[in-house]
């Protein structure tokens, strides 16, 4: 079961218990004027880490002891600071357990494979990937590496590391490539800033836990989607009607398939 709820989320999150969210998965507008529907994206860089500090301070009482806070983070190469200037507002409140990349396009052997927003600049690269922060509360979190393995080159490791299955721990870079869709409007809607369902599937999945999923921006509702495709309960929030809407029709469509 779950809910999205039209509400500002730190104010949304004071109304829920006290360590009852097992893992939240969520990333935050980046503050890099982008063009949501309600929400402005362009607050003094001061004013969007102290909001950000009362969102992390709401997380942090409702997760359990626990449990497991992953912070996507983007950035652009005119402000490349961004997503480490919020990880060390998050920091104030949680142990930065993982730090991970989420690759969204790399060249390897001759072959490109994934997908990237080209930029017009002869001064910097075009960026591929972006901040995936694992929080927890004290650091010493056990979780299920094993969840997101991938199989071992040479089988010969398997008994040289006295390994029960095909499954080594994949690392701390993750190669999520978005899907080729053919109607944006039709798969993420209107939202401007969307991540792949596989991504926060394999944050819940890398964490091992199941319970209940929390998302302060819900937006587009990806992470709702990840929740129930991995059988938790999700709450998340948003100030914008139409997102909710969009992910409350996106969610449906995965309950009566």
């Amino acid at each position: 079961m779950g809910k999205i709820i039209l509400s500002d989320c730190v104010l949304g999150m004071k109304n829920m218990d006290a360590e009852s969210v097992d893992i939240c998965v969520t990333s935050p507008p980046y503050n890099l004027n982008i063009k949501y529907g309600t929400y402005q994206d362009n607050k003094p860089r001061d004013s969007y880490l102290l909001w950000l500090n009362d969102v992390f301070g709401e997380i942090k009482r409702v997760l359990k002891p626990e449990g497991h806070f992953f912070l996507n983070m983007g950035y652009s190469n005119i402000d490349p600071w961004v997503g480490m200037d919020v990880a060390n507002v998050a920091r104030q409140h949680f142990v930065l357990q993982n730090n991970i990349n989420w690759v969204k396009s790399i060249y390897v052997d001759g072959k490109t494979s994934g997908h990237f927003k080209p930029i017009n600049s002869n001064r910097f690269s075009n960026p591929t990937w972006e901040h995936l922060f694992h929080f927890t509360k004290d650091g010493a979190v056990n979780v299920n590496k094993l969840g997101v393995g991938v199989p071992y080159e040479w089988k010969s490791n398997i008994d040289r590391f006295d390994q029960s299955s095909d499954l080594r721990c994949r690392g701390n870079s993750w190669f999520v490539p978005y899907d080729t869709i053919s109607n944006r409007n039709k798969h993420r809607g209107s939202h401007p800033a969307t991540f792949p369902v596989a991504l926060a599937e394999m944050c819940i999945q890398f964490s091992g836990v199941s319970g209940l999923l929390l998302d302060p921006f819900m937006g587009s509702g990806t992470s709702g989607v990840a929740a129930v495709n991995q059988g938790l309960d999700y709450i998340g929030f948003d100030i914008d009607q139409n997102y909710i809407d969009f992910a409350e029709d996106r969610i449906a469509c995965i309950n009566v398939s």
